[in-house]
Formats: C-alpha cells, structure tokens, sequence
C-alpha cells in the first residue's frame, strides 16, 4: 500500500492542480497540494526507514533515493501550484 501511494501520488497532485486551475476551491487546494506532496515524500520516507522500500527497478532504496524523490516532489508541487494558478487567472478552465 505504501509503494503504491507514493507511485500514483503524482496523479493525485496533478488532481489538486486541476482543482486550482478551475478556481473553485480556494484555499483548501491551495493547501491540500502542499499538504499531499508533504505525505507522499513522508510515505516514501517510512516505506524506505521501515518497510525495506524499493526503487522503480526493483532494487533496495536508499534515504538518497529518498531525498532525491522529496526535492522532485516538491518542484512538480511548486510548478503545478503556479501552472494552477496560471491557469486560473487566464480562465482557461
């Protein structure tokens, strides 16, 4: 369960991006990307500390692994909030 939260979180991050862009929810997806991205890098931080966590090509993860995939995550939350917001402000949606 844990490796599959942090595999498809990304899809759940672009989801809260979307709902930025529409401009409906205001804080709460504000919030919720960055409070999502922040659960996902500590999901990926326990499946490696505790749950003896893999990487993609089925070899042992590492805390390097690790906080490469937290600075990943939190640049694609930053650049999704901004493409959200863009996109919001421009009415495409």
């Amino acid at each position: 369960m844990f490796r599959l939260t942090w595999i498809f979180g990304g899809i759940l991050l672009i989801f809260c991006a979307v709902f930025i862009a529409q401009g409906k929810s205001g804080l709460i997806a504000d919030l919720g990307l960055f409070v999502l991205a922040l659960v996902i890098i500590l999901v990926r931080f326990i499946d490696i500390k505790y749950l003896k966590g893999e990487t993609m090509d089925n070899k042992p993860a590492t805390l390097r692994d690790w906080h490469g995939y937290a600075i990943k995550v939190l640049i694609a939350a930053g650049v999704l909030f901004a493409l959200g917001k863009f996109l919001a402000q421009k009415n495409i949606f």
